[in-house]
C-alpha cells in the first residue's frame, strides 16, 4: 500500500473547554467528521484580532493588503503587519516619540507597483523598504506644526498633503515636489480621481469638481454640486457608472450622477452617524461603514441601502461592535473591519456560521458538561453528546435538552460519568461506552437507562475491558465495540457476541467493506478479515504509531488516519 505523509496541524478537541458545532454536509450518523479535521472546524464566519493576539492598539485607522499577501493595520501606535498568524509592529518615527500619537497617523496606500506607503498628519511620508523590513521617512514638510487635513495618493504617483490654504504634491517615483494654492480654501476631507487631471474634492462644506494641470488647481463649476452644502467625510467614484457616492456627517449617503448631473438621496436613515468608509463589495454593491450603526450595503444601480453587518451582543460568534472606522474587502471577499474597541473583525461568508453550545451552571436546559468526548446524530436528527460528566440529548425540533448518567443524578453519584463513544444500535436506542467495562443502553423514547456487561452474555471466555473506546454499527447491522482488551462484534438478531482476539488497546473502528474492518490501536493500524478473524498490520514507515481516529471516503474508499504524533496518513 502507498502512504502519503501530509503536514498536519494537530488540535486535541478532547481537551477543549467548550464545543463549537458547525453545519456541514457530512453524515454524522456514523462518524464525527469534524473531530478528524479540526482545522476545518476552526473555519468560521467571524474572526477577532485584538491586542491579546499581538495587535499594538485597539484603534485602527486604515487596513490594506500588499502584493505579498500581508495585511497592514495603521493603529494608534504605528503600523502592524499580519501574516495570518503573527503580528509584527513597526514604529514609524524612531527619532521623535511624539509623532506616534493619535492625531499624527493618517493614511496607508499599497500596490504591486508602488509598494506600501504611510502618510502622517504632520506631513511626513514613509515608505516600506522590503530589503530592510522597515519604514523609511522619505519626506517631511518644513513646517510640521500645522497638520494636514487629508493625505491622498493619486494614480499619477503623487502624494497629496492637503492643508487649508495650500496643497503639496510629492511624486513617489522621482521625489519631485509641487506646491500650489488650495482653491477650495477649506479643510479637505476626501479626494477621488476621475481621470488624469480631474478630481472630486470633498471638504467640511461640500464637494467640488476640480482640474489639476500645470501646477494649478481649478474649480470647475457644476451647479448641482456648487449648491450642495454638506459636511462630507468620505467619497467613492464609480468609473463605469460615472457616479460619485458621498458619505456625510449626520446626513447619510448621497449619490451624484455625472450623466444627469443630479443628486440622488437613497431612502435610508443614517442621520445620526458619521460615514467613515465606502468601498466595493462586488461588481454591483458597495459597503458603507459608520461610527455607530455598523456596515450598510448599497446597490450601485438602484442606490437602495440595507443594513448588512450589525452587532449582535447576544451571540459569541457574530458581529461584536458597530463603531467601524474602516472596511477593506480582499480578493477572497473576506471583509476586514476596523472595529473599535475590539480591534480587527474579519468576516468570511464562504463558511457557514456556527452555534456555540456551552454548559450553563444550574441550567438543565444546556449541555451537561463542556468537555465533549463524542457526538453523534441519530436517525431522527437529534444530537447526542458524550462528555466528561454524562450524556446530553438535544432535540433538534424543540431545542430541549435531556441529560443522562451525570454526577447531578444523585443515584449515580459514585459511578463513572466519562463517556467517550456513542452508537445508535436501532432507532432511538443508543449504546454508550466510557471508562467502565460495560455498556449503557439508553432508550430515547422512554428516557430509560440499562447497564450490561458483554462478557456476561456470551459463553466465550472474555476478559472485562478497562474501558470502551469506540463503537460503530456496520452495514449488516452488527455492532462493533473496541476497548482496552477486546474487539467484539454483536449480532443483534441472534444476540450472539463474537470475540476477535489478537489486538488490544483499540482506539478506533471503521468498516472498509462487507468483509473487512479497519482497526486503529495504540500500537498501529490493522485491517481485519471479518470471516477468518485474521489481522493485517499496516506499515507506516515511521515505526509504531498511536491511531487517534479513522475516516474512509465514500467515493474512492481512501483511508485517512490521524495519529497522536501529529501525522495524517492517506491510504
Amino acid at each position: 500500500m502507498l502512504f502519503s505523509l501530509i503536514l498536519y496541524i494537530f488540535v486535541d478537541y478532547y481537551s477543549r473547554l467548550s464545543l463549537e458545532v458547525v453545519k456541514t454536509n457530512v453524515d454524522m450518523k456514523n462518524t464525527l467528521f469534524s473531530s478528524f479535521f479540526p482545522i476545518w472546524v476552526t473555519a468560521q464566519t467571524y474572526k477577532y484580532i485584538g491586542i491579546e493576539d499581538g495587535l499594538s492598539n485597539r484603534r485602527i485607522f486604515n487596513i490594506q493588503k500588499d502584493a505579498q499577501g500581508y495585511m497592514w493595520f495603521l493603529t494608534n501606535e504605528g503600523m502592524d503587519r499580519y501574516n495570518g498568524k503573527d503580528i509584527k509592529h513597526y514604529k514609524l518615527n524612531k527619532d521623535d516619540n511624539t509623532f506616534d500619537s493619535p492625531i499624527n497617523l493618517g493614511w496607508v496606500y499599497t500596490g504591486s507597483q508602488i509598494g506600501t506607503w504611510v502618510i502622517g498628519k504632520q506631513g511626513r511620508i514613509f515608505q516600506y523598504e522590503t530589503k530592510y523590513d522597515d519604514f523609511k521617512m522619505v519626506y517631511k514638510m518644513p513646517n510640521s506644526l500645522e497638520t494636514i487635513s487629508y493625505g491622498y495618493m493619486d494614480r499619477n504617483d503623487n502624494v497629496w498633503l492637503c492643508r487649508k490654504h495650500s496643497i503639496l504634491l510629492y511624486n513617489i517615483k522621482d521625489a519631485q515636489i509641487h506646491q500650489f494654492s488650495n482653491a477650495l480654501h477649506s479643510n479637505i476631507t476626501s479626494i477621488e480621481q476621475v481621470d488624469e487631471h480631474h478630481f472630486f474634492i470633498a471638504t467640511e462644506t461640500g464637494v467640488r469638481y476640480t482640474k489639476l494641470e500645470n501646477g494649478v488647481l481649478e474649480i470647475i463649476p457644476i451647479e448641482t454640486l456648487d449648491y450642495f452644502h454638506v459636511q462630507v467625510s468620505e467619497l467613492y467614484y464609480h468609473q463605469a457608472l460615472k457616479r460619485l457616492y458621498i458619505g456625510s456627517f449626520e446626513r447619510g449617503i448621497f449619490v451624484y450622477d455625472m450623466n444627469t448631473q443630479e443628486i440622488i438621496k437613497p431612502e435610508a436613515d443614517l442621520s445620526d452617524v458619521n460615514i467613515t468608509c465606502i468601498t466595493p463589495l462586488d461588481e454591483s454593491q458597495l459597503l458603507v461603514s459608520t461610527e455607530g450603526m455598523g456596515v450598510c450595503k448599497i446597490d450601485i444601480n438602484t442606490c437602495k441601502i440595507e443594513y448588512y453587518i450589525v452587532a449582535n451582543y447576544n451571540s459569541h460568534n457574530e458581529m461584536n461592535g458597530n463603531n467601524i472606522n474602516y472596511v477593506f474587502v480582499d480578493e477572497e471577499k473576506r471583509i476586514w473591519l476596523a472595529n473599535y474597541p475590539t480591534g480587527i473583525t474579519v468576516i468570511d461568508y464562504r463558511y457557514e456560521n456556527y452555534h456555540w453550545i456551552k454548559h450553563s451552571m444550574g441550567n438543565k436546559q444546556s449541555l451537561i458538561n463542556d468537555q465533549v468526548q463524542a457526538i453523534i446524530e441519530d436517525s431522527d436528527g437529534d444530537l447526542w453528546f458524550g462528555t466528561s460528566n454524562g450524556i446530553s440529548l438535544l432535540n433538534s425540533r424543540t431545542g430541549q435538552w435531556h441529560s443522562f448518567l451525570s454526577s447531578f443524578d444523585k443515584q449515580l453519584k459514585d459511578k463513572n460519568h466519562i463517556f467517550i463513544t456513542l452508537c445508535e444500535v436501532s432507532p432511538g436506542v443508543i449504546w454508550a461506552g466510557g471508562y467502565t467495562s460495560g455498556i449503557y443502553k439508553i432508550n430515547k423514547h422512554t428516557l430509560s437507562v440499562e447497564y450490561f456487561s458483554p462478557y456476561l452474555i456470551t459463553s466465550v471466555n472474555m476478559r472485562p475491558d478497562k474501558y470502551i473506546r469506540d463503537m460503530i454499527k456496520d452495514s449488516k447491522g452488527n455492532i462493533w465495540s473496541g476497548g482496552y482488551y477486546n474487539l467484539k462484534c454483536f449480532d443483534l438478531e441472534t444476540n450472539n457476541v463474537r470475540l476477535y482476539p489478537g489486538v488490544s488497546s483499540i482506539t478506533s473502528i471503521m468498516e472498509h467493506d462487507k468483509d473487512h474492518m479497519w482497526i486503529g490501536t495504540a500500537a498501529g493500524l490493522y485491517l481485519l478479515d471479518i470471516n477468518s478473524g485474521k489481522y493485517q498490520y499496516i506499515e507506516t514507515g515511521i515505526g509504531t504509531v498511536y491511531v487517534n481516529s479513522l475516516y474512509q471516503a465514500k467515493t474512492d474508499r481512501s483511508m485517512l488516519v490521524r495519529m497522536a504524533q501529529e501525522y495524517l496518513f492517506i491510504i
